[in-house]
């Protein structure tokens, strides 16, 4: 397994990105795409703490 693909293993949408293009790649919306994976992130911690207080 490479080093990118275990760093993806906990993110479904960052490990798919990775599987189906090249890692060093940068498609049109890299950008786009990492900003979206980083508030899908944000809004599930944000979703659970709400779900335990």
């Amino acid at each position: 397994m490479t080093h990118a693909a275990r760093i993806a293993a906990p993110y479904p949408r960052l490990r798919e990105r990775i599987g189906t293009t090249g890692y060093a790649d940068a498609p049109e919306n890299t950008f786009h795409f990492g900003l979206h994976a980083i508030l899908d992130g944000l809004t599930t911690r944000l979703a659970q703490r709400t779900t335990e207080h």
